[in-house]
């Protein structure tokens, strides 16, 4: 099972008040006979067998907060700074003079949806006898861009050189992260074949972008607060992410044993900690879960983001 706790980073985790903690922040407590106690930094397993991580929302809500988590159980600890969103990009290069003429045919096929049917489009040019190929890229150029398909943020042309650029996910309006494939069909009266070369590919993991963010904590409201059936449950639990922030990453795996639990289906955890980079509070709560991780059986290496 997964959970997300969300910081805003406008603030360090500070007093509560009423048991609640000031909206923004994430805190980390120890497991005490007083229920819980905040961590201060340094603090390691032998003060506290056990930590839970606490969430502040907007004044009047409830606390989102993690299980306990027993220094024992925990099996991971990592993290990731915020990495921009890349898009495919794939060119299409143009060499030699055409001998003869011939038409061009350059095929875009979208592959983002991972299924069939997918959306596709073909672009075909004629090619005069004595073309050259930077006249022959800049007609396959202008055919894309005359129709360019919602999956390509852009198609452009330099020399010979035409580089296609794939569209990056966005949560509203929504836009999933493009994946295509591109072919092309030279006339074999063309001196030199055309060629198409790969570019990168597109990174599907969170990376702290706002919009993945936002996408992930809408896919885990129904596991974290009971979201399921948006029928007889129309009211939307309270969102924390916001698309335009980019995020540290901090993810903390552990064991969650129970009587009755099913191996690997809830049984193990992973609390995924999104911080407004270079927020306020951020050196804060590194200082505080830090040492107790390295303090863990596991002894794990400090994250600082």
């Amino acid at each position: 099972m997964r959970q997300l706790l969300i910081s805003d980073g406008t603030t360090a985790a500070g007093a509560y008040t009423a048991g609640l903690l000031g909206p923004g922040a994430v805190d980390v407590v120890g497991l005490s006979a007083d229920g819980h106690t905040p961590l201060v930094g340094g603090e390691t397993i032998a003060d506290y067998s056990a930590i839970r991580l606490i969430q502040g929302t907007a004044a009047g809500r409830a606390n989102v907060v993690s299980p306990w988590i027993d220094g024992s159980s925990v099996s991971r600890w990592t993290g990731q700074s915020y990495d921009a969103q890349q898009a495919q990009t794939s060119t299409i290069t143009i060499a030699g003079t055409a001998s003869a003429a011939f038409n061009a045919t350059v095929k875009v096929t979208s592959r983002a949806i991972g299924q069939a049917q997918f959306e596709r489009r073909s672009f075909t040019v004629a090619v005069a006898l004595g073309d050259v190929q930077n006249t022959i890229a800049a007609a396959i150029n202008t055919a894309i861009n005359a129709n360019l398909p919602a999956f390509l943020a852009s198609s452009a042309v330099v020399g010979n050189v035409i580089t296609l650029t794939g569209q990056t996910f966005d949560s509203d309006p929504y836009r999933v992260l493009s994946s295509f494939e591109t072919q092309e069909d030279i006339d074999g009266t063309f001196t030199t074949t055309a060629t198409i070369a790969a570019g990168n590919t597109p990174d599907l993991g969170n990376g702290g972008d706002g919009n993945l963010i936002v996408e992930l904590e809408a896919s885990l409201q129904g596991m974290g607060r009971g979201y399921y059936d948006r029928v007889q449950l129309p009211v939307a639990p309270p969102a924390y992410a916001v698309a335009a922030t980019t995020y540290d990453l901090y993810k903390l795996g552990f064991g969650n044993a129970a009587p009755g639990s099913i191996r690997g289906v809830d049984n193990y955890r992973d609390i995924v900690i999104a911080y407004a980079a270079a927020g306020a509070g951020q050196a804060d709560f590194e200082s505080k879960i830090n040492p107790w991780l390295a303090s863990c059986p596991g002894a794990f290496a400090p994250v600082n983001l």
